[in-house]
């Protein structure tokens, strides 16, 4: 770590990176840098306009490096004290994250992941043993306007801990988290520090696994999913509950009544919720559905736990991603 302001690296500047690019400038205890591909020209020309509830309304927030790739970054001379990724957490991708961060990340360099799902850390571990991975839990509601420009809407904040690896002391590892949510929170950002990120990370992971995918599934809304049938709430509670018993049989922990909870936290919401990953397929993207599906059903087979609900909606949503990657088979 430097002695002076750290050096912070942001990867991927869509809704959720743009919300964090800007806490980081505003609190102006950080020099902050980004990796930003679509919107390369505007955010180099006119910097980052973020609408807030929270924040207010900023523009031109100005970067001390926007770059369009990691080589570029790293070619700039700058040493990076953080790398924080904001991207889609794709699990399967090639180049995969690690092999694209590999120029930006040196020794003492600590990588922030602010992304969805569970079992996006060991890649980086095994990538990076020697470095700090900082892993979150993001509660924030953000969207795209334009290049950019991002809004963010709801409420805004982050659980954050270490996910912690062998080779490194925890005290090295608890500096560099201190350091980095003491910048977030001079930047207005609600951040809370958990000894136990994975629990976290899972029980969150609980939510997306079902919303996430019933929504794409059916290409509906979750109140008109829940609507059509009364098997519906069956399948809802069942992809949840296997999360929470592949979770539990793993070692983490799951509140009692977690489920209730979420399934109440859903259908309070009047006109029904879309997900991230039904918006990611309606545009042609690929989904994360390793990280939000993926993991908890190879899991939950690892370790001997029925899951056969994952089992069903994962093969459907890799179906449906394999028919956007290959619109000309797919034609019926």
């Amino acid at each position: 770590m430097t002695t002076t302001r750290p050096n912070v690296l942001l990867f991927g500047v869509g809704s959720i990176g743009s919300v964090y690019a800007a806490i980081l400038i505003l609190s102006k205890r950080c020099s902050v840098h980004v990796v930003a591909r679509s919107n390369y020209d505007a955010l180099q020309k006119q910097g980052l306009t973020l609408r807030s509830s929270k924040f207010g309304d900023h523009e031109g927030l100005r970067f001390d490096g926007v770059y369009r790739t990691c080589e570029e970054a790293a070619n700039s001379g700058t040493r990076f004290d953080y790398v924080v990724c904001s991207n889609k957490a794709l699990l399967d991708a090639k180049p995969s994250l690690s092999d694209i961060l590999q120029p930006v990340v040196t020794d003492g360099t600590a990588i922030v992941l602010l992304q969805n799902g569970v079992g996006v850390e060991e890649p980086l571990h095994e990538a990076f043993p020697n470095n700090t991975v900082l892993s979150a839990c993001v509660w924030t509601g953000a969207k795209v306007l334009g290049p950019g420009e991002a809004e963010q809407f709801n409420r805004e904040g982050l659980t954050i801990g270490v996910d912690h690896a062998e080779a490194l002391s925890a005290e090295q590892e608890q500096k560099q988290l201190d350091v980095f949510v003491e910048m977030s929170r001079a930047g207005g950002s609600d951040v809370t520090v958990c000894d136990d990120i994975q629990s976290e990370r899972w029980v969150k992971v609980i939510w997306n696994a079902c919303w996430n995918a019933v929504t794409t599934a059916t290409q509906l809304r979750t109140n008109r999913f829940l609507e059509a049938s009364p098997q519906a709430m069956m399948l809802s509670r069942a992809i949840m509950g296997e999360v929470v018993d592949v979770a539990r049989a793993k070692g983490l922990t799951v509140p009692d009544g977690s489920v209730d909870k979420l399934i109440e936290q859903c259908t309070s919401v009047k006109d029904g919720l879309p997900s991230s990953m039904l918006d990611d397929y309606v545009a042609g993207r690929p989904t994360e559905v390793e990280v939000i599906l993926g993991t908890p059903l190879r899991e939950g087979l690892r370790l001997g736990v029925p899951v056969p609900s994952l089992i069903a909606m994962y093969s459907i949503i890799k179906a449906l991603d394999w028919k956007n990657a290959h619109p000309e088979e797919a034609k019926i």
